[in-house]
């Protein structure tokens, strides 16, 4: 009895011993995967021209310079990402089943490189986007808890104002341009969108922290974002960020309500709307007047006339599109707005997007990548959504923080893509970051 005692004993402490390995690894691991998670919305939102708030065209191609050392900092992140697959190899299989529609989208999109208007460029920006995905999938796996997610995204933003605040600070005149601060990013948009996530990341992290000197820590990083945020003057930003505000609080509210009740707003909602435009109709069709009138001088700051060419565009090749990444930004012999004397197409107004994030998918891949990706985003938003949901029964601030940013994130991005591209843009910002909450959306569905 005294032998059997000690040894069991003895496998007591040699699970005790494996557990305590186990916890170290995962930590040592989760560590690293944060750090090149930090690292990579460093780069996303400085790029590799600090400073640099004019767009440099390539004499050899007419289109925007494209810096040689992008790919050498992707591959470095690759580099850095290929411990935590191997360590995690165990859950790879789970997330590639989980990400099956993702992984099919993007067999698509090579396909498209086939036809495209030019291959290199097309391929070539169809590999940065997957080694965008390997990254984002090691990071996720790596980290394997949204509260860690959160706080890496926190760390880099918080990283972010204060570079930001310094770049003003000391270099005032380098930061600030015409129409607003950039800072040290190449636009005064960008530094408005890295400070809309800023302020966003770490007013939800503030909110979710436990001791009060956490919560002034992140809600002062959350402030100087928003005080940033304004200096930009960027409209689209500040619009976004008010949406956000109001937005948020609503969201949980309503997510929180049994589905009878979800269904009930939703309906009254909708018949609301329906009897505001049937209002607005029988009063125009009362006094004569064209219901479109208030709408006529509307162009959202010019957009229209690119949305114009690009729906004409779009139609030439409704199914199959242009080729991935293949519109704009590639040789000027066949990209198409450079055979047109429209004024987006001249060097001082150069445009290298169609400010509209589904319509540069459709002109790009067709119905068939403009679907499959209008499915994927709808599939994470709910997914998003249902997370709060089941963080709000849990009853922990730091699940809830975590979840609001992977809920409510990819709805300001949808909204936000209808104004600019950034969905399945490489080196965009926010198309990112949506990717990396997109695979944590899918990971945690994997568990549910």
């Amino acid at each position: 009895m005294a032998d059997a005692s000690a040894t069991e004993a003895w496998r007591d402490r040699l699970d005790a011993d494996r557990r305590a390995r186990d916890r170290q690894s995962d930590r040592i691991l989760s560590l690293w995967a944060g750090a090149v998670l930090v690292l990579m919305l460093l780069y996303i939102c400085i790029g590799p021209n600090p400073y640099q708030h004019e767009i440099t065209l390539d004499p050899l191609t007419g289109g925007a310079e494209t810096s040689p050392v992008n790919r050498l900092v992707w591959l470095g992140l690759l580099g850095l990402a290929a411990p935590i697959l191997w360590f995690r190899r165990a859950d790879i299989p789970a997330m590639g089943l989980r990400l099956a529609p993702l992984l099919a989208l993007f067999v698509w999109f090579a396909l498209t490189t086939r036809w495209a208007l030019d291959p290199a460029v097309s391929s070539r920006r169809l590999i940065l986007y997957v080694v965008n995905l390997v990254i984002c999938v090691a990071i996720v796996l790596g980290l394997k808890d949204s509260r860690r997610l959160h706080l890496g995204l926190a760390v880099g933003c918080a990283i972010l104002v204060a570079i930001d605040l310094g770049s003003w600070a000391v270099a005032p005149g380098v930061s600030m341009t015409p129409l607003g601060l950039a800072a040290i990013h190449s636009h005064k948009n960008t530094l408005g969108a890295v400070m809309l996530l800023s302020a966003f990341v770490c007013g939800t992290c503030a909110w979710s922290r436990e001791t009060w000197r956490e919560q002034l820590f992140w809600w002062i990083v959350a402030g100087l974002s928003v005080v940033l945020l304004i200096a930009s003057l960027s409209k689209t930003s500040l619009a976004l960020f008010a949406a956000l505000a109001c937005a948020t609080p609503l969201i949980v509210l309503i997510v929180a309500q049994r589905r009878l009740v979800r269904a009930g707003l939703l309906t009254i909602a909708s018949l609301v709307l329906a009897c505001a435009l049937f209002g607005w109709l029988a009063f125009n069709a009362v006094n004569g007047t064209d219901p479109w009138a208030p709408f006529a001088g509307v162009t959202f700051t010019q957009r229209t006339d690119v949305w114009a060419f690009v729906w004409d565009e779009f139609l030439k090749r409704p199914l199959r599109g242009w080729g991935f990444g293949s519109f704009w930004d590639i040789d000027p012999a066949v990209q198409p707005s450079l055979q047109t004397d429209a004024w987006f197409a001249r060097p001082d107004a150069f445009t290298n997007e169609a400010h509209n994030g589904f319509l540069d998918l459709a002109v790009t891949t067709g119905l068939v990548g403009l679907v499959g990706a209008i499915v994927i985003f709808l599939r994470w938003i709910g997914g998003g959504l249902s997370l709060i949901r089941a963080s709000l029964g849990e009853g922990h601030r730091r699940s809830l923080g975590a979840a609001l940013v992977l809920g409510v994130f990819p709805l300001m991005v949808f909204g936000h893509n209808f104004m600019e591209s950034s969905y399945f843009t490489a080196n965009s910002i926010f198309g990112t970051v949506l990717l990396l909450l997109g695979i944590e959306i899918e990971r945690r569905l994997i568990r549910a």
